[in-house]
């Protein structure tokens, strides 16, 4: 986390100002117990007439060298440590921080400028540390200034405190300052806060955090990572409820554009029995691309519809995905939801091409065994031998697995006491009509003959049967020699 990443050149702009300022100072010498010698005083202010009318620090930089070097050796401690003092000032304009350091160190050892002037040496080491990322000295520095009187501390220094600390991993320690900082700051400042969380996150003071996430959102309602953290700490403190509403909140925002957060929005919509909203966005979204249409969130999708119980519209999409799948159980599935729906010849299609697709475990393919065999069989009508037929042989398949061993067997002994029935079913009615055949011309005979004795005129029909019968009454040939 780059929290400070504008930190040097707003520091770097700030150590100019106050050097300049502390120049101002020493050059108007009054009130103070000792004063520049006025060769010095001249030279300097030379110097800062060209920083400050011109801001030609680089021909600045050249006079008070040259100054040093011309009146070095018979300089007193309090020229020198004037001279030092704004020399490091040029060295700050010009960025050449290490330079800035040792001038501000060598000019507060002397210990000769006003006490003023010394503890502002002090909180410009402090900064130059900072930016140097030297954070102890940074700190020592601070704390140096800070014990020295009428200090005022502005919330940009409460936050150089809490950074330091930070990155030094004083996480605990880096709390107070960080509070200051929001505290006396006159607008909310954005780093301020992001330190703050990191703070909390690496103390893992989880409540506390959630807390100043909602904060945050509150501020800056635009960042999605503030949204998207929110709803993680809740979902750490199993408050999966308020996770989902915080994720709901920043898509219906129009912040929510990543395709895992969509996706996990929609599956807290399934987990909220919402199943239809949660259908509704990812088809949405899938159209509009952010989503992409693959097996897995099509799975997502039939598996939506059937919660809310629009199982046709859960069925194509199932099929769709079954299409796109490596493996067959997607067609396995596709087929249980057939026949849920009575759709045994779609269903039957179905677990075909998940047997045929394959790379389902020894589970899974007797089960779909099983349930073609019942897809079949639910398509045999009453005699349908062929249709049982073919139903028996998926039993057989599902009869060698031994998850499904007892049912198959079960499944083929039925259809095998089914055809039995209907064989004794078949001999039974084909005796009964014979024997129905036979009475209806033994009746039809009997009339046939009281017609004949009553001496009526007998019908062709009624000719033949009489001759039937008489020759089937009529002697053998050796009975009539007799």
């Amino acid at each position: 986390m780059n929290l400070l990443s504008t930190a040097p050149a707003r520091l770097l702009t700030l150590c100019t100002t106050v050097a300049i300022l502390l120049l101002h100072a020493s050059l108007a010498f009054g009130g103070q117990s000792e004063t520049l010698d006025p060769r010095v005083a001249q030279d300097l202010l030379e110097a800062y007439e060209i920083m400050e009318e011109e801001g030609d620090y680089d021909e600045a930089l050249r006079l008070l060298n040259r100054l040093k070097e011309r009146r070095g050796e018979h300089m007193k401690d309090f020229d020198r440590a004037t001279v030092l003092q704004v020399r490091g000032s040029a060295h700050i304009s010009l960025e050449n921080v290490n330079e800035a350091l040792d001038d501000f160190q060598r000019a507060l050892r002397l210990n000769v400028l006003p006490a003023e002037t010394q503890n502002q040496l002090r909180f410009n080491l402090a900064q130059l540390y900072f930016v140097t990322e030297r954070y102890e000295e940074s700190l020592e520095f601070f704390d140096e200034w800070m014990r020295q009187e009428d200090v005022t501390i502005e919330h940009q220094t409460y936050f150089m405190l809490a950074a330091a600390n930070y990155h030094l991993e004083n996480y605990r320690e880096a709390l107070e300052p960080i509070d200051n900082a929001i505290a006396v700051s006159p607008e909310p400042e954005r780093r301020y806060y992001d330190l703050k969380n990191a703070l909390l996150s690496n103390l893992e003071m989880v409540p506390e955090r959630t807390e100043l996430m909602a904060e945050m959102i509150a501020l800056w309602p635009d960042e999605l990572s503030y949204w998207r953290q929110l709803a993680s700490l809740y979902q750490e403190q199993d408050e999966q409820e308020k996770s989902f509403s915080t994720l709901e909140a920043a898509y219906l925002n129009g912040l929510i554009e990543d395709e895992n957060d969509i996706v996990l929005l929609v599956q807290y919509y399934s987990t909220y029995n919402n199943p239809h909203r949660g259908a509704e966005l990812l088809v949405r979204e899938m159209e509009a691309g952010r989503v992409e249409r693959n097996v897995e969130h099509l799975e997502m999708l039939s598996q939506l519809w059937s919660q809310a119980r629009e199982h046709r519209r859960a069925i194509p999409v199932l099929r769709e995905a079954a299409g796109l799948s490596e493996t067959g159980t997607l067609y396995y599935r596709l087929g249980q939801a057939l026949m849920a729906e009575e759709r045994h010849e779609d269903a039957e299609e179905a677990f075909a091409n998940a047997l045929e697709t394959g790379g389902m475990d020894d589970d899974r393919t007797a089960d779909t065994w099983l349930l073609l065999g019942n897809a079949r069989f639910d398509q045999a009508g009453p005699g349908d031998r062929d249709q049982r037929a073919v139903a028996e042989e998926a039993f057989a398949r599902a009869e060698q697995f031994p998850r499904t061993r007892a049912q198959a067997s079960e499944w083929r002994g039925y259809i095998e006491a089914i055809n039995e029935t209907e064989t004794r079913q078949a001999m039974l009615e084909q005796e009964q009509q014979e024997r129905l055949a036979e009475a209806a011309e033994e009746r039809a005979i009997t009339a046939c003959r009281a017609q004949q004795l009553a001496g009526r005129e007998l019908s062709e029909e009624c000719v033949r049967l009489l001759r039937l019968e008489d020759e089937a009454v009529e002697p053998l040939p050796e009975e009539a020699g007799e």
